[in-house]
C-alpha cells in the first residue's frame, strides 16, 4: 500500500511513540512542522486514524485512566501488519523517489526505523536510479536544446542541479551507514 503523506506521517509517528492520543498526534505535527513542510493538517490527521484502523494497520483504545474534564481520550499503536507495511513504504520511497519530494523528506525524517543493511541498501539503489534519471534528463535536454527557450532551459538545469544534490545526500547517508 502506499500511504498518503499524512498516514506515512502518523505511521511514523505512531511507530516511534505509541499509545499517543489524536490530540498528542496532532500537537506533534504543529511542533515538529509537518503541517507546515509536508501539507499535514488537522483534519488529514483525524481521516488518517481512521482509514489506517479501518485497514488494520493501527489498533486504537480508549484511555480509561484519564483524569480530569472532557471525554475519554483515544489512543493509537501500530499493529505488526502496519509495521511492516510502514517499511515496505519506506524502503521504496528511497529507492524512487524523484528529487524535491515531500514524502522522501518524511522518509528521512524517520530513517531511524530501517535497520543500517535496509538504508544502505535502499540508497545505493537511490543512487543508481538518480544517475540513471540525471543521464536521462541531460541527455534529452542536449538532443532537444534549440527547442528550449530560456525559461526552460533554467528549469532543466534545475532539474539536475536538484538530482545531483540527492546523489550528494545519498553519498552522506551511505558514508554514515556504511560504517
Amino acid at each position: 500500500m502506499n500511504f498518503s503523506n499524512a498516514e506515512l506521517m502518523l505511521m511514523q509517528l505512531i511507530c516511534e511513540s505509541p499509545n499517543r492520543t489524536g490530540y498528542e498526534i496532532n500537537n506533534w505535527v504543529k511542533k515538529l512542522g509537518y503541517n507546515r513542510w509536508a501539507g499535514v493538517g488537522k483534519t488529514s490527521v483525524y481521516n488518517g486514524l481512521s482509514k489506517l484502523i479501518s485497514n488494520e494497520y493501527l489498533t486504537s483504545h480508549v484511555n480509561v485512566n484519564k483524569t480530569g474534564k472532557g471525554p475519554l481520550p483515544t489512543c493509537y499503536n501500530i499493529t505488526q501488519k502496519g509495521k511492516t507495511t510502514l517499511k515496505q513504504d519506506m524502503l521504496e520511497t528511497i529507492q524512487t523517489a524523484r528529487e524535491r519530494d515531500k514524502r522522501f523528506d518524511l522518509i528521512v525524517s524517520a530513517i531511524h526505523l530501517l535497520s543500517k543493511n535496509e538504508t544502505v541498501t535502499s540508497f545505493t539503489i537511490r543512487k543508481k536510479f538518480l544517475s540513471s534519471e540525471h543521464n536521462r534528463l541531460s541527455g534529452s535536454y542536449e538532443e532537444n536544446k534549440s527547442c528550449f527557450h530560456e525559461g526552460g532551459m533554467l528549469l532543466v538545469r534545475r532539474m539536475l542541479m536538484s538530482i545531483e544534490n540527492d546523489l550528494n545526500f545519498a553519498d552522506l547517508i551511505l558514508d554514515r551507514y556504511s560504517k
